[in-house]
């Protein structure tokens, strides 16, 4: 394990170093100084302001997730969502994943299992959610290069898939196990899996409420067109003379880029993809770096305070985040 770790750390330093170096080169100092001079600051508390949001409505979404198992206050969820995102996005090779089922089964009667098949269902609505922006993008810009049509057969088949598992999990998933895994081990290693999936396919019982994942679905939007919306606003900071739809394509860039391996905070992925993003739509080299820049800092930075605000609301240290990678999986 800590062999994969480390592969998956210099492979992750390796690709960043490679995309920060085609993002910087033929960009000198003295045009990236200019691109940043031309900065509009309103515009800037703008988009912060709409990225402190991006939490609020992650916490939503989830105390409406968890309406079937548990009532959890918003401020609750808040605090462990804050501080998950703040490991997700400081700790090497996704280690922070763990983090929000980890610190929730501490704050709460769900346990780290429910959370799991409560995240199967909110990590396939993230896929569908954002394949619909991808198909937005696609309509709404003729002029994107193939590869990118193409790639988005990618995270339309991850949907569909993700979809039809999901289903196939909460229906038959249970009768699947028992009859071909439980049933093949020792009785007391059976009663245990036999307990962890049906914790899971609890964690999943939002599914047959209409009503609740419609509303799960509807935040779900609202959620991912907040970094868009933030990333307009970021355009109109540096008066790029460019259409809305120059948001949406500098998410689908990004969601490719920062899809291969990453160090924390996307360093490298983020900016080469703002670069292809906005040179489609006549913006400067230098002054796309600038923005890119930009905006990775300011989703990041807002992650990071946020983090570290809930960090002690949630009374653990850096070093329990570290030591959730550890935690056993509590039915």
């Amino acid at each position: 394990m800590q062999n994969r770790r480390a592969l998956n750390l210099l492979l992750s330093i390796a690709v960043s170093a490679l995309f920060l170096y085609l993002a910087f080169r033929e960009v000198s100092l003295s045009e990236l100084a200019e691109a940043f001079s031309n900065v509009r600051y309103g515009w800037i508390a703008v988009a912060v302001g709409i990225s402190f949001l991006i939490m609020i409505f992650r916490a939503w979404r989830w105390q409406l997730e968890l309406r079937p198992l548990e009532h959890i206050p918003f401020g609750r969820l808040w605090v462990v969502t804050a501080v998950a995102y703040l490991a997700i996005n400081l700790f090497p090779a996704r280690l922070g994943e763990v983090v929000r089922p980890w610190l929730l089964s501490r704050k709460s009667s769900v346990t780290m299992s429910n959370v799991v098949g409560n995240l199967v269902i909110e990590k396939t609505l993230d896929s569908v959610v954002i394949l619909f922006y991808i198909l937005t993008g696609l309509i709404a810009v003729e002029s994107l290069p193939d590869w990118v049509r193409q790639g988005a057969m990618v995270p339309a088949t991850v949907a569909a898939v993700l979809v039809a598992l999901v289903l196939l999990l909460f229906w038959r998933g249970e009768a699947f196990v028992e009859r071909w895994v439980i049933s093949n081990l020792p009785e007391r290693f059976g009663a245990g899996v036999r307990r962890v999936v049906g914790s899971i396919v609890a964690g999943m019982s939002i599914l047959p409420n209409r009503l609740l994942l419609l509303s799960v679905f509807l935040v779900s939007l609202a959620l991912w067109f907040l970094p868009i919306l933030s990333s307009y606003v970021t355009i109109l900071a540096f008066g790029f003379d460019v259409p809305f739809s120059a948001a949406v394509v500098v998410f689908i860039f990004i969601g490719f880029g920062t899809a291969l391996p990453n160090v924390p905070g996307m360093f490298g992925p983020y900016q080469y993809a703002c670069i292809l993003a906005l040179e489609m739509f006549g913006v400067a080299r230098a002054d796309a770096l600038a923005y890119g820049l930009v905006l990775n800092a300011i989703q990041f930075l807002t992650l990071i305070v946020q983090g570290l605000v809930a960090l002690p609301l949630a009374d653990v240290r850096f070093t329990d985040l570290f030591a959730a990678g550890e935690a056993p999986a509590e039915t």
